[in-house]
């Protein structure tokens, strides 16, 4: 995620972070649009050590976007993760996997490597042909220098209500085939340090990458909400996790480079943080959907300590909400019971968020259809 995210997670276990996914193309033509994910001379030094990710299909248009980050950075990556609509009319994300039968990516792949001095990792999916494809694909990668992959064991079609677990089977094979050459990184399914553990065990990976879990809780990397804790929650409060964003979201304004997307970038953050009570309580809905200041950010997180305080909120009850959104079916009910006028609205509530979602990632990180003009 942007700048004023990455601290909290650093400071619970995380010893690894990315940047948000940017698009090559337009971190090179657009300077605001660079200015959002990077800052002049680079990140703070403790800052580290950081990949900085990007997307796209011209291999030349990358490299140019990654030699102005090269100096300030541990590594790069190359975004063959994402399966929104907006990837596939960009050509870059999961289908740029598809492309040229491989070729594209494998010959990105070995240009980068040749005129870069840091290491070039990949982030992919599962191909949607199945096991051998892929594993293929993932192979011949490593023959064109990359330095890591990170495998998401879910095809492209996995979104959404169809997300489904991922395929921790896939990724043995993987480090199977190419574990002894480079690091090989699960990704998906994962949601505390018990399955953290399970998963390694599991695929023999060399670690992990949580890229939806810990942006709702960033000390995920923690002996939280685990069987040795009775899966009660034991580190800080979710409205904790969203007051120590905001002051640094303070500490990083917009115009200081690196802060991402402003408020809409901020707004999506405290739907994260705060999701299980935008669920029960519809007036802090409310205030976050119309949070275009600073100020109006900090009175939503005014808002729900008094919720809580009038409800007698206990942090230990407190459990994932945003992220396992589609794990739930309709009759199970959010955490702690629901406000019964709510209760109807649910399933158009979510739909909505998901369409939320998408427009955030593809305007807020991404920048591919946004206007030169937007507040972000």
């Amino acid at each position: 995620s942007a700048l004023p995210y990455r601290p909290p997670p650093r400071r619970y276990n995380t010893n690894l972070c990315f940047t948000p996914m940017i698009h090559a193309r337009m971190f090179m033509e657009k300077p605001g649009y660079r200015r959002k994910f990077w800052k002049e001379h680079g990140m703070p030094a403790e800052d580290r050590p950081l990949i900085a990710q990007f997307c796209g299909h011209d291999k030349d248009v990358m490299l140019k976007a990654m030699k102005i980050v090269e100096g300030h950075v541990d590594g790069v990556d190359i975004n063959c993760g994402c399966p929104q609509n907006i990837a596939k009319r960009g050509r870059y994300g999961a289908y740029l996997m598809e492309e040229e039968g491989g070729d594209r990516v494998v010959n990105m792949v070995k240009h980068l490597v040749a005129n870069l001095n840091v290491p070039v990792s990949v982030k992919l999916r599962i191909l949607p042909s199945g096991y051998e494809d892929s594993l293929a694909l993932y192979k011949r990668l490593v023959d064109a220098g990359a330095s890591m992959l990170t495998i998401h064991g879910r095809t492209r079609h996995q979104r959404q209500l169809e997300t489904g677990s991922a395929d921790w089977e896939l990724v043995r094979r993987v480090v199977e085939l190419v574990g002894d050459r480079v690091p090989v990184l699960c990704n998906g399914s994962i949601s505390n340090m018990d399955e953290v553990r399970q998963c390694l065990l599991e695929t023999g990976a060399d670690g992990i990458m949580s890229s939806e879990g810990i942006l709702e809780y960033p000390p995920l990397f923690t002996e939280t909400n685990v069987e040795s804790t009775n899966y009660e929650r034991t580190g800080p409060g979710r409205l904790q996790m969203a007051e120590d964003y905001l002051e640094l979201c303070e500490q990083h304004p917009p115009d200081d480079g690196g802060q991402g997307s402003g408020m809409k970038c901020i707004r999506a953050h405290l739907h994260r943080f705060l999701h299980a009570d935008l669920q029960r309580h519809t007036e802090v809905r409310d205030c976050v959907v119309k949070a275009f200041s600073m100020e109006e950010a900090w009175d939503v997180v005014k808002m729900v300590r008094e919720v809580y305080e009038k409800i007698g909120h206990e942090i230990s009850k407190e459990q994932l909400s945003w992220y396992v959104r589609h794990r739930r079916e309709w009759e199970e009910g959010w955490e702690g019971g629901e406000n019964p006028e709510f209760v109807e609205e649910k399933k158009d509530a979510i739909e909505e968020e998901e369409e939320e979602e998408e427009e955030c990632c593809a305007c807020d990180l991404f920048g591919e259809v946004c206007a030169d003009d937007g507040d972000y």
